[in-house]
């Protein structure tokens, strides 16, 4: 029964073709491939001395780590974010993310590291199916950063009133935070749409001058700087931060230049 058990959830459940390091906590390790996870229980190929490979079944609670290997999309996913683009991000990021999340629990995993190009990702250009999958899947990180920017998206969408209390705290003057680049975007468009243009204008490039490592908030926050300027008759800022959208983030070049017509 546990052999058709194991064929079928083969067929059924994704798997990493990478190769992943289990360690046990009995000292042994194992080189894994086509590694699974099935409730309590991991499946993988694992490689013999001889250099052949067995079909392994492992409990959860036996394992003292997983080297996992790098996730093929994860390297496309960070050039695309260093070049501002949040869509290509979220595409990339999808399977890393429902595949981690299965291993959340399991020291090694690199739920977190996927987290930290999907939450600015989905801050700046997610969707509600985005948001709502993104609370099916949510797991603690553990990092503070992360865990406080994924409250402030979710916080956005169910509780408004929450989310401007907590931009207002965490948008202060050096903070360099995920979080606080959220804030002041938030504060920013609040700002565009009720017209107050020099509020508008300090939030988004705010996040320009702190949170500069945050390079997928930073094509949102100059486009609004670039409105506000534009509503406050100022064409000459408006048109230097428009340029430098177009040479440094292609993705938003059109939009960028639209804002000038």
């Amino acid at each position: 029964m546990r052999f058709y058990f194991w064929v079928l959830t083969t067929l059924l459940l994704p798997a990493t073709l990478l190769a992943e390091t289990v360690f046990l906590k009995d000292g042994k390790t194992h080189a894994a491939r086509e590694l699974r996870r099935d409730g309590n229980f991991l499946f993988y190929k694992a490689t013999t001395p001889d250099g052949s490979q067995a079909d392994t079944i492992t409990p959860i609670n036996q394992v003292e780590r997983i080297e996992f290997g790098e996730h093929p999309a994860m390297e496309a996913a960070r050039e695309l974010a260093n070049q501002g683009d949040a869509l290509g991000v979220l595409e990339k990021t999808t399977d890393p993310a429902a595949f981690f999340r299965g291993y959340s629990d399991v020291p090694g995993n690199q739920w977190a590291e996927v987290m930290r190009l999907r939450l600015p990702a989905i801050a700046v250009a997610g969707t509600e199916q985005h948001i709502a999958t993104l609370q099916a899947q949510w797991t603690p990180t553990g990092d503070l950063e992360l865990d406080t920017a994924y409250k402030l998206i979710i916080a956005a969408k169910n509780d408004p009133n929450g989310a401007r209390t907590a931009w207002k705290a965490l948008a202060q003057p050096g903070a360099s935070s995920l979080s606080a680049g959220i804030s002041w975007l938030g504060i920013g468009n609040e700002a565009l749409l009720s017209k107050q243009w020099n509020a508008a204008v300090r939030a988004f490039l705010s996040v320009e001058v702190f949170v500069t490592q945050q390079k997928l908030l930073q094509p949102k926050a100059l486009l609004g700087a670039a409105k506000a300027f534009v509503q406050k008759g100022e064409t000459g800022k408006a048109t230097a931060l428009v340029e430098e959208l177009k040479k440094e983030y292609p993705p938003v070049a059109e939009e960028a230049a639209s804002i000038l017509k």
